[in-house]
């Protein structure tokens, strides 16, 4: 072989391996760090909403359902870290039905070591029913 056609051969690994890291692995580390927020939130707001409202009907008083909601409230904004806030509609009586609305707020873009910018809120309902043969409180 010839000893000049070696010294012309250089790599590239020292440039392309920077730009890979900078344009395709991390956009990519991002993206897979900010998009799992969304599904949380939503699987978060569905379940308090349906745990605190079968809580709500199955109390044997309406005081009692409306501390028992709000204490599902609570362990959920316990457990998740950020603000939940519920609303009840409904009467609470044999037959009745409530609905349990849970909204819980979601960063629009939140890149991690940095910060988030805009909020998104993600709301979710649940109706639950009193029991027709039931003694209430």
């Amino acid at each position: 072989m010839n000893s000049g056609a070696l010294r012309r051969d250089r790599g590239t690994v020292a440039l392309e391996l920077p730009l890979a890291v900078g344009l395709l692995l991390l956009p990519v580390a991002v993206i897979v760090m900010v998009l799992p927020q969304w599904p949380e939130a939503k699987t978060v707001a569905e379940t308090t909403a349906k745990e605190a409202a079968t809580l709500y009907v199955n109390a044997p008083s309406q005081a009692q359902g409306a501390a028992d909601a709000q204490a599902a409230v609570d362990r959920a904004v316990a457990n998740y870290g950020r603000p939940i806030s519920a609303s009840v509609d409904g009467a609470w009586c044999r037959g009745c039905a409530l609905t349990i609305t849970v909204t819980i707020p979601v960063p629009a873009v939140q890149i991690p070591f940095v910060g988030s910018t805009g909020t998104l809120e993600y709301t979710a309902t649940s109706t639950a029913r009193v029991p027709d043969y039931r003694s209430l409180g």
